[in-house]
């Protein structure tokens, strides 16, 4: 309820009041559903895109405004100025070079030694005053650079004059002009300073250009045509274009400049339908959810976390879309809904998808193209996830991403490509792979944050996790082996037995040894009361009856999961902890309570369960059983092996022990077949060294 209220919230805010107005929100390419006509006469008002096009022509046709700028010229003569004073400073100074090199940090040459050297000041002088004179008669006749044509409009006293553009200098040509009126030794001054000396005076000018900026924007009608009363707009099964979206956006801002509102029962109703809209996804996406063993396992927590998945989508494509009008491939629709496959499973991440994308519907405008671009690229890119097993492979994910993204966007493109200009088509497309390159490595570094995090948080058996654990000097693994040395060679036996099993069926061969390392760690609690660590440990149930002894047997699995538990191992692991010996019999004290005729209660004799509920715990608890009873019987032998494997298989099955588990009769087959090599390779007996005679 709390994520429809967001939901419903945050649509309220955005969409600013427009509610209250009749809306008509299409897209371009949408099949209409029905007949619209219109109401009133309205104006097709042009769109900004339209309106700015044309006022860029007209600017053009009406031209630049130029006038002669006294600013410039007096530049000229204030760099003019300072350029005669570093010569006077030069002529006085005992160490001219100096000068010269502070008038090139000024932006001035002085290398002359000719004008340097001469030390006449009227010389000097004279030649100040002939520059000057030459670079009025150029100001006052104009310089202009960059225009082009044969007329300029100039703005004078008396308005603005289109005059020809040969009255004026071009700026290159002023300065050929101004060096042929000099002396040599001027015109050799003038050239090398020409930058600071001879500028364009003829520039635009601003005051009357933004009047006719303002004129030109006044003069465009903001009105492309008129729709009459009754007139047809749009009809039903027509394929929307965007002339037709033009028009059904000039008949809503007709409906708001006529103040003409929804009622007030019209509005209510459509937030009511929207609430419910909203209500009927989230709610039956958390009743299935709340149907999940996920309930079990993540509880509130997880569902809160999904929830506020749809709200970040959700503001990630107000912000994509709405406000930075970007497109809807950069929306990171597939971080989330590819996050939940991996975490969750892939049955649910295509559920979770497929809610995603219908709240996200009145957000895109019911955008088809941009929604089937989201929603089929991410599936596509999930059953690629399944199919080659690379739920950990980011690389590979965002492969998988990025060409289903264009591969996709590219076919419905074609599907609904109606132009002629390919060449522009093909650039759009190229246009979008970019966008898309920046969407998918966004969203796959994301993605492996949020997956890394929550399996951690949510205790996963991740590969990376797996291997951490298998690691002997893990606490547990290292209390096992120095206060169980017995249980922790036995496990390790376990391990490979069922790890080789594991991978002869395709089961996960790395959880199926962690957990047989794991399956016994109980039993360092008390090691002493386990055979395999105390062979006089019969003489401590001696003072116990049968099934005392039985409730302290059993023990071991609850222990096992409680340290399990403390030391944050993955919950796949601790399954296999309280699955490994299922409901079996604790077969000795049953026998020995049978013996004594004290049987009231079977189930007193038996492990709490659960049955296995996977294929590796099956394999653990097969591997269990096969290494402890090899041991107790001692073994030898290539056909004995077999049919004590063989045996225990069929006792399990009896037994049920294997009916929860997704294993087939094939698959222990397999497993038979690999198990037996392992336990050959255990009781294979070693050939006899001769005696050492060295002494004699």
């Amino acid at each position: 309820m709390i994520a429809t209220l967001c939901v419903v919230g945050i649509h309220q805010l955005t969409s600013a009041g427009g509610q209250s107005y009749p809306e008509f929100k299409f897209s371009v390419g949408q099949i209409a559903e029905y007949d619209i006509l219109a109401p009133f006469d309205f104006p097709i008002l042009k769109t900004e895109q339209q309106v700015q096009e044309e006022y860029a022509q007209k600017l053009a046709e009406a031209g630049k405004p130029y006038s002669l700028s006294p600013d410039v010229e007096f530049e000229a003569y204030s760099n003019l100025d300072q350029l005669f004073d570093l010569i006077y400073e030069a002529s006085e100074s005992s160490d001219p070079g100096a000068v010269v090199l502070s008038a090139r940090q000024q932006g001035f040459q002085l290398d002359n030694p000719g004008l340097l050297l001469s030390g006449d000041k009227r010389r000097i002088a004279a030649a100040h005053a002939r520059i000057k004179q030459a670079l009025e008669e150029l100001y006052q006749a104009g310089i202009y650079r960059g225009l082009t044509g044969e007329n300029v409009l100039v703005a004078t006293g008396a308005g603005l004059q289109k005059r020809s553009l040969a009255r004026y200098f071009e700026l290159d040509e002023a300065n050929r002009l101004i060096l042929q009126k000099l002396e040599p030794l001027q015109a050799l001054l003038v050239e090398k300073n020409s930058a600071k000396l001879v500028l364009a005076n003829l520039v635009v000018d601003a005051e009357a250009f933004a009047a006719i900026q303002k004129q030109v924007l006044d003069s465009i009608d903001p009105a492309s045509g008129l729709v009459q009363q009754n007139e047809v707009i749009i009809r039903r099964n027509q394929r929307l274009t965007q002339e037709d979206i033009i028009k059904m956006d000039s008949l809503t801002r007709e409906y708001q400049a006529r103040g003409e509102r929804k009622s007030s029962l019209l509005q209510w109703l459509g937030i009511m339908g929207f609430l419910l809209f909203v209500l009927l996804i989230i709610l039956t996406f958390n009743l299935y959810y709340w149907h999940t063993p996920l309930r079990e396992e993540y509880g509130l927590g997880g569902a809160a976390v999904l929830n506020s998945g749809f709200l970040f989508l959700i503001l990630a494509a107000l912000l994509t879309n709405n406000l930075l009008g970007l497109p809807v491939s950069l929306i990171p629709f597939a971080l989330v809904a590819i996050s939940a496959a991996i975490l969750l499973g892939y049955d649910f991440g295509i559920f979770y998808s497929v809610c995603a994308i219908l709240l996200l519907g009145p957000f895109l405008n019911w955008d088809a193209p941009g929604m089937s671009l989201l929603m089929l690229s991410t599936l596509f890119t999930l059953v690629l996830i399944r199919r080659f097993r690379s739920r950990h492979e980011f690389i590979k994910i965002w492969l998988f991403l990025y060409l289903s993204t264009n591969l996709i966007n590219g076919a419905l493109s074609m599907l609904s490509y109606t132009g002629d200009n390919l060449v522009e088509k093909l650039q759009g497309l190229a246009r979008i792979a970019g966008y898309s390159l920046v969407s998918t490595t966004i969203a796959v570094l994301g993605l492996l944050g949020i997956v890394s995090y929550f399996e951690r948080r949510w205790n996963r058996a991740t590969k990376q996790i797996l291997l951490e654990l298998q690691d002997f000097n893990h606490p547990l693994l290292k209390k096992l082996a120095t206060q169980a040395v017995g249980t922790y060679h036995h496990s390790l036996i376990v391990g490979n037995l069922a790890e080789r099993a594991a991978e002869a069926i395709g089961a996960n061969s790395l959880l199926a040894r962690v957990g047989s390392y794991f399956h016994d760690i109980g039993k360092s609690v008390n090691p002493q009361i386990f055979t395999e660590n105390n062979e006089e440990s019969s003489e401590f149930y001696e003072k116990y009856t049968p099934e005392e002894s039985a409730d302290i047997i059993r023990d071991h699995v609850k222990e096992g999961v409680v340290l399990a538990a403390k030391h944050r191992v993955p919950k796949a692991v601790i399954d296999i902890i309280w699955q490994h010996h299922g409901t079996s019999y604790i077969r000795y004290f049953l026998d020995a309570a049978q013996r004594q005729g004290e049987v009231s209660d079977l189930d007193a004799f038996r492990y709490p369960g659960p049955l296995p509920q996977s294929k590796e715990a099956a394999l653990v608890m097969l591997a269990d059983v096969v290494e402890s009873t090899s041991k107790s019987k001692n073994v030898a032998g290539e056909e004995e092996i077999a049919r004590l494997v063989e045996e225990t298989i069929l006792r399990l099955i009896r037994e049920g022990q294997f009916d929860e588990a997704p294993i087939t009769i094939r698959d222990l087959a397999l497993a038979k077949a690999a198990m037996c090599p392992v336990l050959e390779s255990v009781f294979r007996k070693r050939l006899e060294y001769p005696e050492d005679r060295s002494d004699e």
